[in-house]
């Protein structure tokens, strides 16, 4: 269908090589997102299939890679459904060790310290991007949430020793 398009119109090329045109409101969407993340929120951008939801986020990742002041993580994991909270802190660790640090344990206890270990000792937010989130099962959106409250937490405590 999109070479009909582009025979009707007389067009050579696809749009691809264009580049991203960004509104106003777009603007401000990604200033808000940005001081979200670096506070360490919860974030989930939803809206309707072809919106432009995967593109901004591709632009937003983009843009927080160059400005450095937020780790970047994204899970490449494609079966969404069973996707579980491990794979995502896999990939996280996988995002955000060093080699110094080694392999994430397997064992849970073990693997949620040392990925809070890995997260405190780079002292800066982290972002971890999943596409296509709402596929995801309830039980590993919760894991995500406390995984976040444990950070939470950690960050606290650390706060005031320094205090």
């Amino acid at each position: 269908m999109l070479s009909r398009v582009m025979e009707y119109f007389g067009l050579k090329r696809d749009f691809s090589h264009v580049g991203y045109f960004e509104t106003e409101q777009q603007a401000q969407l990604f200033k808000e997102l940005k001081f979200l993340l670096r506070q360490g929120r919860l974030v989930a951008l939803s809206g309707v299939v072809g919106c432009g939801k995967t593109t901004s986020l591709e632009r937003l990742q983009s843009e927080l890679a160059t400005e450095k002041d937020i780790l970047l993580s994204r899970s490449l994991a494609i079966d969404k459904e069973r996707v579980r909270l491990a794979t995502l802190m896999t990939a996280l660790f996988y995002d955000l060790a060093t080699e110094k640090e080694g392999r994430l344990p397997t064992a849970p206890e073990q693997r949620e310290r040392k990925l809070l270990s890995v997260i405190g000792k780079r002292r800066k937010p982290v972002v971890l991007f999943v596409d296509e989130a709402h596929d995801l099962h309830h039980r590993t959106l919760l894991g995500i949430k406390r995984l976040m409250e444990l950070g939470l937490a950690e960050k606290v405590t650390e706060k005031e020793k320094d205090d």
